[in-house]
């Protein structure tokens, strides 16, 4: 029997990711319509170099979006649990919001930023990726993740409300999306046979350097405008660790002792170039 066939014509009513049907229940009930919920007439309280500044970091939080919803709807159409295809197809939804939420932003503030060497590389890997279960890892594990204390550390640092109100509206969004992978990963991860596991170590190693070396490209802007990347790092990490803590398995997953440490250097790096 084919994959189609097995998933679009099962009789079973599913019941196996009750928390995940929640999930399901949540988005939509937190639906939001960019064009309405924000306040896009509010002036700008930012200098015309913050705004350059700003516009080329959120530049690779566009594409990141852009990204997150191509693969939100891969996952769709190759997941077998239908609880899981309900809440990913939510967050397509939701991911084409944010596409258009910084299309506005980023044009009010200057343009859209071509996207660096390393934010491509990553980026396009994750998509060209077929595996379900990488990309689970990738994108919702590790860069919603990551985006979301990123977006909490410009929260702070820019006092400008329409920026504000636009990534407050997109981290809502991000918890619920590092949530499909806390519910429903261990499921998928336990099955994985000692070859694919291995696979997946590696595609891990590959895609956290390129995305501390995406990240490292934002610092200069970052300080600039008084954004504290590096703290937003360490938190992520922190998070990450307190997500597999929560996850009944986590085979195949990459523990990375003494990575915030990587991030501190990096850091430090940056700031003695200036």
């Amino acid at each position: 029997m084919s994959f189609a066939e097995a998933t679009l014509f099962e009789e079973r009513l599913p019941d196996r990711f009750p928390k995940l049907v929640n999930l399901y229940e949540k988005a939509k009930r937190d639906f939001w319509n960019e064009t309405t919920a924000i306040d896009w007439d509010q002036p700008s309280t930012l200098s015309s170099d913050h705004r350059v500044r700003l516009a080329r970091l959120l530049s690779i939080t566009y594409y990141g979006e852009r990204a997150a919803m191509t693969i939100a709807a891969q996952l769709v159409a190759s997941v077998p649990d239908e609880e899981a295809r309900q809440v990913l197809s939510c967050q397509v939804i939701e991911e084409a919001k944010h596409v258009g939420a910084f299309q506005r932003l980023l044009k009010r503030l200057d343009r859209i930023h071509p996207p660096s060497y390393f934010a491509r590389k990553l980026l396009v890997d994750l998509i060209e990726t077929d595996d379900a279960v990488a990309k689970l890892v990738g994108m919702h594990l590790f860069v919603e993740n990551i985006a979301n204390h990123s977006f909490s550390a410009l929260r702070e640092g820019i006092d400008d409300p329409v920026v504000r109100q636009v990534l407050e509206y997109v981290a809502r969004d991000e918890k619920k999306h590092t949530a499909i992978a806390v519910l429903y990963l261990p499921s998928l991860l336990e099955k994985l046979s000692l070859p694919k596991a291995a696979w997946l170590y590696g595609k891990q190693v590959k895609w956290l350097t390129l995305g501390l070396l995406m990240v490292k490209d934002g610092y200069e802007d970052a300080r600039a405008l008084n954004i504290d990347l590096a703290t937003a790092g360490q938190k992520a990490l922190h998070q990450h660790y307190k997500l597999r803590e929560s996850m009944s398995s986590t085979r195949g997953l990459l523990d990375v002792p003494y990575f915030d440490k990587v991030i501190d250097t990096i850091a430090t790096w940056v700031q003695q170039k200036k």
